[in-house]
């Protein structure tokens, strides 16, 4: 089922006994969640597995329970279990309780979709063009302030509203605007871009050379909670590798040679020639240098990246 036919189906006032929600944007689902319990008048409960409350879905209990809606998350067993779907499929009601199945990921091609798929809702990020007009609509922010979140948290519906009660946070405790509050928090770092492969990006710079991009990386670095000795040994490896291909003649590059995979040389490969081989040994050494000067207290690890960058530019 759409996400837009669920949306109106609710706003029609219309609720079903079954649903299941998969994707990335989980507050998105949170708040269909909450729209289901506010339509159908029912509270919810998380529980553990479709087969903890099935009995209770298909007979009535010799005791008056109150209806439910159940959620369940990430339910592996009733995944795997054919029979167990075609018993909640074929059920016209579940004696007033509503159960919401949620699953993190699926493969769409697969038999538990297709067998689903009236009843399957996939929540993924927002548009940025939504999610911003969305957020200036409840802030009254001026809309690049609003792009700009919104950009930084990566389309993130979830990620958007923590960094919101930060700002509302940041207002209140120093009797400022919302939009003061935006700027004094982009000023002092509280806010900042999705992370990502933020490891992976910055020394894929250092690798292509590209001064610039690496530079404007390091700081964010520090927000991935990996530390120095992380960004060295990627670098190390990386480096060390494409030593390895390019002082080998181009003949001779092959996985009994080099102990490398055929992917592993081919990628390698493409990251030739953009340093010498005398500016590569230098770099691999001075990986190993600062690797050891850390492990051993003679480096501190808050200058080691710097360092390095300083001295192979």
């Amino acid at each position: 089922m759409d996400i837009r036919e669920l949306k109106q189906e609710l706003m029609d006032g219309k609720v079903k006994h079954f649903y299941v929600f998969t994707g990335d944007e989980l507050a998105l689902q949170d708040l269909y969640i909450h729209k289901i319990e506010e339509v159908s008048g029912l509270k919810s409960m998380r529980v553990d597995t479709v087969a903890g409350i099935l009995s209770s879905l298909m007979s009535k209990s010799l005791f008056d329970t109150s209806s439910m809606i159940y959620v369940i998350r990430n339910d592996d067993t009733y995944y795997k279990s054919e029979s167990t779907w075609k018993t909640l499929l074929e059920k016209k009601d579940f004696l007033g309780n509503i159960v919401i199945l949620l699953y993190s990921g699926i493969d769409k091609s697969n038999n538990f979709t297709k067998q689903h798929d009236a009843v399957l809702t996939k929540f993924d990020f927002m548009t940025g063009s939504i999610l911003k007009n969305r957020l200036q609509a409840i802030t009254k922010m001026p809309i690049q302030y609003c792009d700009d979140l919104v950009k930084m948290c990566g389309n993130n519906y979830g990620r958007v509203q923590n960094e919101l009660t930060k700002l509302y946070t940041l207002a209140r405790a120093n009797n400022y605007s919302l939009n003061n509050a935006y700027l004094d928090a982009k000023k002092q770092n509280m806010i900042h871009e999705d992370i990502g492969d933020i490891i992976f990006d910055y020394t894929n710079a250092v690798i292509h050379r590209n001064i610039k991009k690496a530079y404007e990386l390091w700081p964010k670095m520090k927000y991935t909670g990996d530390g120095p000795m992380r960004v060295i040994s990627v670098l190390y490896n990386s480096f060390r590798q494409i030593l390895m291909v390019q002082s080998t003649e181009q003949s001779q590059r092959t996985e009994q040679v080099l102990g490398m995979t055929k992917g592993q040389i081919y990628v390698t490969s493409q990251q030739c020639n953009i340093y010498n081989l005398f500016e590569l040994v230098f770099i691999v050494k001075t990986l190993r240098y600062l690797e050891k000067g850390i492990k051993i207290g003679l480096v501190a690890e808050e200058f080691a990246i710097p360092y390095f960058m300083g001295v192979i530019w």
